[in-house]
């Protein structure tokens, strides 16, 4: 009996001598995987903005001046706010876009190309061109698009009398149609698509 007493003593303090061992590895291993996890969120966040994005030019200052915040999930958040600011800060003007060579218009082209608050009847055939001119991208980001995903916008507004000619045309992503038509930035910002995307990457249980 006394043998099984020293036993169990021997034994209480044996778990509570590795006790401390457990939390400090324990907190080791959370450190470790809580750096992981942030790594591979800087990875994949310049992924999508190098691939999807590539004319936005993204400052990443923010990841070392961030990196006295203890919270993961606050510093992340804090990242992808800034990179969605910068996206929709990036500086970009409405240019004159390039022609359709002269061969690919058809009879009517010059006459429906004249300033109308109605689109002329030709107009899913000018967009499609327009889009293919463009090589299928965003002419702000460089987005890849479908003819169905992207939006039109005009160089110069049909309403102050611009025209549908191809050099008026340009082919948008939906988010920089978003940001060009902006009246609350603050609105559009947490509107885009990009913002829920990148925001997903946040890590939810830090």
């Amino acid at each position: 009996m006394l043998l099984d007493i020293d036993f169990i003593i021997v034994g209480i303090l044996l778990i509570m001598s590795l006790l401390p061992l457990y939390i400090y590895r324990k907190k080791i291993f959370v450190k470790y995987q809580s750096g992981e996890k942030f790594h591979l969120f800087v990875k994949d966040l310049k992924l999508i903005m190098n691939q999807h994005h590539p004319k936005i030019k993204i400052d990443y200052s923010i990841i070392s001046k961030s990196e006295n915040e203890k919270n993961i999930q606050l510093r992340e958040t804090l990242i992808v706010e800034n990179i969605i600011q910068q996206f929709f800060e990036y500086p970009y003007q409405k240019e004159t876009q390039q022609s359709i060579p002269k061969e690919k218009l058809w009879s009517n082209y010059i006459e429906k190309s004249t300033s109308n608050p109605k689109y002329p009847n030709d107009w899913p055939q000018r967009k499609e061109l327009a889009w293919r001119r463009d090589d299928k991208v965003c002419n702000r980001c460089a987005q890849e698009l479908t003819l169905d995903n992207s939006v039109s916008s005009f160089v110069k507004d049909i309403k102050d009398g611009g025209s549908y000619s191809f050099e008026n045309i340009i082919i948008l992503c939906s988010d920089c149609n978003k940001i060009l038509n902006s009246t609350n930035p603050k609105n559009t910002i947490s509107s885009l698509s990009l913002n829920d995307k990148l925001m997903l990457f946040v890590q939810k249980d830090s």
